[in-house]
């Protein structure tokens, strides 16, 4: 062990909240701190930025700069689960297939809670595995929840619910990318809004790894285990229409 790491645990042990467990009403304040201090003077999350997420038991803290808040968080066993049965090709859902996993996404805290939930509610909606992705609408905001069964979800604020400026014909927008979870057991995600004509969205890893986007009203989203949603450039969007395919690093997006 390094001398840095003997003075950080000399420090530590004269933290007085040294194994302190914050308060549920601690929590609450922390998570609408930071949707505060990530919201724009337009009420957008900042845009552009990767956020690599920690879990820590039903939580989560950022390590990097955040997109979004996540609460609570899929349990790690849960994500591992999820993680398997992973496929990179979705199953597209309607919202009435996907009616329970948007209750629980509306009874979560981000964007506020919502106890009137209908299927037209629901914007995108895609299967993988066990796992449920939804972009939907929420006490006027919109926001994006992957459900893994039961109450085990993480779901962040994307934009305030209105008419969305969409991209030129032919491409994409760039909304928010992300990873969550500890090393070696992370999965990432990326959303935006695709302009007219855009008929695909793929995601291609550096490592060679091809994810289909979903691509539905205006929006399109995918997700999958890795971390290269918390690291900016480590992917490039594959975008087709009819007649054209184009291929970009995340940068180099609106």
């Amino acid at each position: 062990m390094d001398a840095g790491m003997k003075d950080l645990e000399s420090l530590a042990v004269l933290d007085p909240s040294r194994g302190r467990e914050p308060t549920d009403a601690e929590w609450t304040r922390s998570r609408a701190f930071i949707e505060r201090t990530m919201a724009t003077s337009e009420g957008r999350p900042a845009r552009h930025r990767a956020a690599r997420w920690l879990v820590v038991g039903a939580a989560t803290v950022a390590t990097g700069a955040a997109a979004a808040v996540i609460v609570p968080a899929v349990l790690p066993g849960t994500a591992q689960k999820a993680m398997a049965a992973w496929t990179a090709v979705p199953t597209a859902r309607t919202g009435d297939q996907v009616l329970p996993q948007a209750r629980e996404c509306a009874d979560n805290e981000v964007g506020g809670r919502s106890a009137t939930v209908r299927p037209d509610d629901v914007v995108l909606a895609e299967q993988r595995g066990i796992a449920t992705l939804l972009i939907m609408r929420k006490s006027g905001k919109i926001v994006e929840c992957l459900s893994a069964g039961g109450h085990n979800l993480a779901s962040m604020g994307l934009i305030d619910d209105g008419p969305l400026p969409a991209p030129p014909p032919g491409q994409v927008s760039l909304e928010t990318m992300s990873s969550m979870g500890n090393r070696g057991h992370e999965w990432s995600n990326i959303i935006g809004l695709v302009g007219p004509g855009v008929t695909g969205v793929e995601v291609r890893l550096d490592n060679g790894r091809v994810v289909q986007a979903s691509v539905k009203a205006g929006w399109w989203a995918a997700w999958w285990p890795g971390p290269e949603g918390g690291d900016f450039d480590h992917l490039t969007v594959i975008v087709h229409t009819a007649t054209t395919t184009t291929s970009r690093r995340p940068s180099e997006l609106p």
